[in-house]
């Protein structure tokens, strides 16, 4: 296994792991809107977009894959029939590309309305006192904002694996 390799398999890890977090953030206390009360549906956003973001990152490194020059791909000797054959389906890729952009648009708004909602409050949320109309619980309020700031990591770490793939960076010489 190749230092290229390896680093995309960390890179990916990495991107798919914060979308993961988030939304076991948000199915963990989607029943508890009660701890909220400020922005009750902080949780079911983080639960959402977490799974759009968790399938769009997926489908988008399977996309860069499918659409990555074979150039910079470790092929096993294939004979130049077989290469062209896997290589050549336009229709494919433009589906795959019409999915991932369809997910990537639902897990941007997800994202952006979760921001607004917690940036919104985040002058006057309370942690302290329960009975405050103002209250969130800390865990809620400070998970969804650090999950926002690694969601931004998130698509910087998906650009630069996009960098990688498509340019060949570290890629086999044939």
């Amino acid at each position: 296994m190749s230092c290229r390799n390896i680093l995309l398999g960390c890179l990916i890890f990495a991107t798919l792991v914060i979308p993961i977090v988030q939304l076991s953030f948000g199915f963990h206390f989607i029943n508890t809107p009660e701890q909220c009360p400020i922005q009750r549906d902080i949780m079911l956003l983080m639960a959402i977009g977490g799974v759009f973001q968790a399938i769009f990152f997926a489908a988008s490194f399977g996309f860069l894959y499918k659409v990555t020059p074979s150039k910079y791909k470790q092929n096993k000797h294939q004979s130049a029939a077989q290469q062209s054959a896997k290589g050549n389906n336009r229709a494919s890729s433009i589906i795959i590309g019409c999915i991932t952009g369809i997910l990537g648009a639902c897990a941007i708004v997800f994202f952006v309305v979760l921001q607004v909602q917690v940036y919104s409050i985040f002058s006057t949320v309370k942690s302290d006192n329960a009975s405050d109309p103002s209250y969130c619980f800390f865990t809620i309020f400070s998970s969804a904002f650090g999950l926002i700031i690694a969601t931004y990591v998130a698509f910087v770490l998906l650009f630069i694996v996009g960098f990688i793939l498509l340019c060949g960076i570290c890629a086999p010489k044939k």
